[in-house]
């Protein structure tokens, strides 16, 4: 026997309604076939019977107590974090925390591209990342930090920074911590995208 832990890389899916389920798998499915779907909600035969259709790996989560935490901190997490700060109940967590750090490793520098991400390619990155060409379909850009992308984007890119540039979606998508673009909102023009609370925001960059 051989057991090995492996990182992986999910979706989680609150199914409110048959109709548009289907409806957004169809828009997202070259996309989410990639992933693993938690389903949540309204779980029901017609949602499998697709899922299983499009050889889909899903898991039913109604019933499970595991608790998946996102990538990034809520805002109230981070007002409850310098509270605490304030009134010294972290300080010295947090001295030997960057103590560890700067121990460990130093920060990731920007890393920058000036020529196209070939097909099939997987461009994976702890810090950020400026691409000033194109992302080429088959190929995959997936970052911890902050993206920049001057050119069409064919592939996947995958932000969980605090901001994104972007300015043009072909045949890919942009996933921006954890929540898929409209390709819609990219008309060739350059935008910027970050979140405020819970809701992306996708703006002209001026």
């Amino acid at each position: 026997m051989k057991a090995k832990q492996k990182n992986i890389r999910i979706f989680e899916l609150l199914i409110e309604s048959e109709a548009e389920f289907i409806t957004y798998m169809e828009k997202n499915l070259i996309l989410l076939r990639e992933y693993l779907l938690l389903l949540y909600g309204e779980v029901t035969p017609r949602v499998t019977d697709y899922l299983d259709e499009h050889h889909c790996c899903y898991k039913n989560m109604n019933g499970c107590n595991i608790k998946f935490r996102s990538s990034s901190k809520s805002s109230k997490e981070s007002a409850l974090v310098l509270e605490n700060i304030k009134k010294g109940l972290v300080k010295q967590h947090l001295h030997q925390e960057e103590h560890k750090k700067d121990q460990d490793h130093s920060p990731e520098k920007t890393k920058v591209l000036f020529t196209p991400v070939r097909s099939g390619v997987e461009l994976c990155y702890e810090g950020d990342i400026t691409i000033f060409s194109r992302v080429n379909s088959a190929s995959k850009v997936i970052s911890e930090g902050n993206v920049e992308i001057y050119g069409k984007i064919d592939g996947v890119v995958e932000c969980n920074g605090e901001y994104m540039i972007a300015k043009e979606i072909g045949k890919g998508f942009i996933i921006f911590n954890g929540d898929i673009l409209e390709k819609e909102h990219f008309d060739g023009t350059l935008k910027k995208i970050y979140k405020r609370g819970d809701e992306v925001i996708i703006e002209d960059l001026v």
